[in-house]
């Protein structure tokens, strides 16, 4: 198997991290408002995802720290989803999503999208087994 993803600088690591904490911050801050699946406007899956955002952005966090490639695949298909999921819900389910949030997600995505793309061009590819 052929790996070409070099690590991340520390502070990209660091900032990824802090994104995805006040991500979960932000969730929490719902479930201590509103009780468990507190999204009572949107479906239940969207609802249940939403919820479930709280414990895996925390996870990725965390492992965008202690084991950086596991914690940008986290990041990588927590931001893809998060993003694919709040825009059908706004343009297709007609929910009122924050713009500034919804911009922020997007922001994110990009800067998730952009570090990975950069550290497999720049990488030195090394085999593993």
């Amino acid at each position: 198997m052929v790996s070409s993803l070099p690590r991340l600088s520390r502070p990209v690591l660091i900032v990824f991290s802090a994104c995805l904490a006040a991500a979960c911050a932000v969730h929490l801050a719902d479930l201590w408002r509103h009780g468990w699946l507190p999204y009572h406007f949107a479906p239940l899956a969207l609802n249940a995802y939403w919820t479930a955002l709280t414990f895996f952005d925390a996870l990725a966090a965390v492992l965008l720290l202690w084991h950086p490639r596991a914690g940008l695949a986290l990041a990588l298909i927590i931001i893809t989803s998060d993003v694919t999921l709040n825009l059908f819900a706004h343009f297709y389910l007609r929910l009122h999503l924050q713009p500034l949030a919804l911009s922020l997600q997007v922001i994110f995505f990009v800067a998730v999208v952009a570090a990975i793309s950069y550290a497999r061009a720049t990488g030195p590819t090394t085999r593993t087994i």
